[in-house]
């Protein structure tokens, strides 16, 4: 059963109280959950409380705590993910999978062979939305205990990169070094703050090769196999958490 977000003002003494009508909705039409069930909260301090079921209407839904303990389902690293905007339902996975694997930010940005096109803030914001509701979704599924910050649609070139101590680009065609050999020769803690960016299914032009270059990118392949965008996301991410990930 999923965990639900609550924020500590529904929280009162030993009670819990959920009158979100997008929460009630799924909790007593989807879930269809009944006094006495168990059921997970997790609040913005990002404590999860085991509670069970004591009231349930169409308006309001109790529960009593049973436990409270600090939520262990969160990624100790200061991940990144920037990633080459997919077109329909390949970006919607990317951003799942992504969410999946605790990634905590993700940075949407175009590059030269970025199928969609965006042609309105309205357009964009439509589009971020989306993505957040994706997110949201994947956390109370997975049981994450923080939502992930998704950015703003920005262009490749215009990251900001001086936050970051590793800078790692993906690249299929134009180096033979695999990613699992950097990360185990890179010096890093857990303070480090790693960037890793992905590309469209078309790869990088040469002019974003050059600017990887220019701003002390650690360029590497995956393998020697040719992903989908949205595959090479789930490997580069799993291949930093596994050599990283305490």
């Amino acid at each position: 059963m999923p965990q639900f977000f609550v924020k500590k003002s529904q929280i009162n003494s030993s009670e819990i109280f959920v009158d979100n009508v997008d929460d009630l909705k799924h909790l007593v039409s989807v879930l269809r959950i009944k006094k006495g069930d168990i059921l997970n909260f997790v609040d913005e301090d990002e404590f999860v409380y085991e509670t069970e079921i004591s009231e349930v209407s169409k308006r309001l839904v109790k529960a009593q705590v049973l436990r409270k303990e600090k939520s262990k389902r969160k990624l100790s690293l200061n991940l990144t993910l920037a990633q080459s905007v997919l077109k329909n339902n390949a970006q919607d996975i990317a951003i799942q999978k992504a969410v999946e694997l605790g990634t905590p930010r993700i940075i949407p940005v175009l590059t030269k062979r970025t199928v969609p096109k965006f042609l309105s803030e309205k357009e964009i914001s439509s589009k971020i939305e989306k993505w957040n509701k994706i997110a949201f979704e994947t956390c109370k599924q997975c049981e994450r205990s923080s939502m992930p910050v998704i950015e703003r649609i920005v262009p490749l070139e215009e990251l900001n990169l001086d936050e970051y101590d590793i800078k790692i680009a993906c690249l299929e065609r134009s180096t033979t070094l695999p990613l699992k050999k950097l990360l185990r020769s890179i010096e890093h803690t857990k303070e480090s703050k790693i960037l890793v960016v992905i590309g469209p299914e078309g790869g990088f032009c040469d002019e974003e090769l050059d600017f990887f270059e220019k701003n002390n990118f650690c360029g590497v392949t995956l393998g020697n196999l040719i992903l989908r965008a949205e595959t090479a996301v789930i490997s580069a991410l799993s291949c930093v958490i596994y050599e990283y990930e305490d």
